[in-house]
């Protein structure tokens, strides 16, 4: 499981990717927004959830214009990154954008004005952020191609 993409703001998104060969069972799994030096709870996965091989979930701003079927609203995608931990409180992935940022990885994404930071295709992670977000077109729910 990966945090695939994400977009800042009320209109933002955060997307998980299921990166495995089989479902993975995600409920209960937090997203924590970075914003200063403590993660906060974004949003809370609901029991149940799984989400099968190469599948996209979708937490979204208030303002999201797409669709996130399935998906959870917030208010916004705020701070400078995301945390994903599983049920049991456990980091599975994350992306910073700041190098004070506790979300990072290594060495930070680079913020983008107008559009989002996304792995490449196949969601590739090295644990190294600025190697693995690039700005992109935003895709959410989509392949990153």
């Amino acid at each position: 499981m990966k945090v695939n993409e994400i977009a800042l703001g009320s209109s933002g998104f955060v997307e998980l990717r299921n990166t495995g060969s089989t479902g993975a069972d995600v409920g209960g799994w937090t997203i924590q927004a970075c914003a200063g030096s403590t993660p906060r709870i974004l949003a809370t996965i609901p029991a149940g959830t799984v989400l099968p091989p190469g599948e996209y979930f979708l937490i979204v701003g208030s303002a999201f214009s797409g669709t996130a079927p399935g998906g959870i609203v917030v208010e916004t995608v705020d701070g400078s990154g995301v945390i994903a931990r599983n049920r049991h409180g456990a980091h599975i992935d994350s992306v910073g954008l700041s190098s004070s940022s506790p979300c990072r990885e290594a060495g930070s994404a680079t913020p983008c004005a107008d559009s989002s930071l996304g792995r490449d295709g196949p969601s590739h992670d090295t644990d190294h952020n600025s190697a693995d977000f690039t700005c992109r077109i935003p895709s959410p729910g989509e392949s990153n191609d």
